[in-house]
């Protein structure tokens, strides 16, 4: 995680939205989806695991990138994008930071028994 938070112009000062609270947000817009199961971890190395939503940020805006565990039977690309319009919805309603992109990886599929 670096140290540059988006920042948010304000009439006392500068407020500024740590990066935790934007992956939060993005996990839980995402898991408001019908036809996400959960969010996926990616192992790097043996140690080393990726969380779920990844925040980078760019200038004053943040590119949000989000790995899915997807529902069996769901079409895959109609809800990538009902994940980005909410995740970007949200993220802006709630902090008032531009979401310039939204990433969505669909790393795994549930088969419910």
């Amino acid at each position: 995680m670096s140290n540059t938070y988006p920042k948010k112009a304000a009439a006392a000062g500068e407020v500024r939205i740590s990066e935790n609270v934007i992956r939060s947000i993005a996990g839980v817009s995402a898991k408001e989806i019908e036809g996400v199961a959960d969010l996926a971890s990616v192992r790097t190395t043996l140690l080393r695991t990726e969380p779920p939503v990844s925040v980078q940020v760019v200038r004053d805006t943040v590119e949000i990138t989000v790995r899915l565990v997807l529902k069996n039977g769901c079409r895959l690309t109609g809800v990538a994008e009902q994940v980005q319009q909410k995740i970007k919805e949200n993220v802006q309603s709630m902090t008032g930071v531009i979401v310039s992109k939204v990433h969505v990886i669909a790393a795994d599929i549930m088969f419910e028994e």
